[in-house]
């Protein structure tokens, strides 16, 4: 089962400088264990010392995150593409904590998963309650300032309530 890779430019060095490499495997751990395989030194870049995908890894199966599909363990199949894009360092990251009040008619709307593919930002769910007709969301929000804004902005146009819990966060 021959699943394509797509190496960014700062780790070709490691693939013969190839763009798109070629691998096993019947889920992306198993995909990634192949890349390493053939081309080591991929693993030290991807994983920390735990095991877990490093925090600024990004990967898609099929142009899809995985962070919404089954994480490492993403079923693949014969043909599919994977993607490895490392987040891009520039400026601060803020993570902003807020209230999300849904009204009845976006209750059952996948609205968080529109964020996250629109906008340049991670939505971390902290939690979530439908009482009645309205929606509470305690949600994670970050990325950087103006994403995180222009995410904000589209919320309240949609409908949404928006409120801070508290505090923001401002990562280096």
């Amino acid at each position: 089962m021959a699943i394509k890779i797509r190496i960014p430019t700062p780790l070709r060095r490691l693939c013969e400088g190839k763009e798109i490499v070629e691998v096993e495997g019947k889920n992306l751990l198993e995909a990634l264990e192949d890349l390493e395989k053939k081309y080591p030194g991929f693993r030290e870049r991807l994983f920390d010392t735990n095991g877990e995908l490093r925090r600024f890894v990004n990967i898609f199966v099929n142009e899809e995150d995985i962070r919404f599909l089954h994480g490492l363990n993403t079923p693949l199949k014969d043909g599919d593409e994977v993607s490895i894009i490392p987040a891009i360092a520039g400026g601060k990251k803020k993570v902003l904590r807020l209230y999300l009040t849904y009204p009845s008619h976006l209750i059952k709307e996948p609205i968080i998963y529109q964020l996250g593919k629109k906008f340049k930002v991670v939505p971390n769910i902290r939690s979530a309650s439908v009482k009645g007709d309205i929606g509470l969301v305690a949600l994670e929000l970050s990325g950087s300032e103006k994403e995180l804004e222009k995410a904000i902005k589209w919320l309240e146009k949609i409908g949404i309530k928006v409120e801070p819990i508290e505090q923001d966060i401002v990562e280096g």
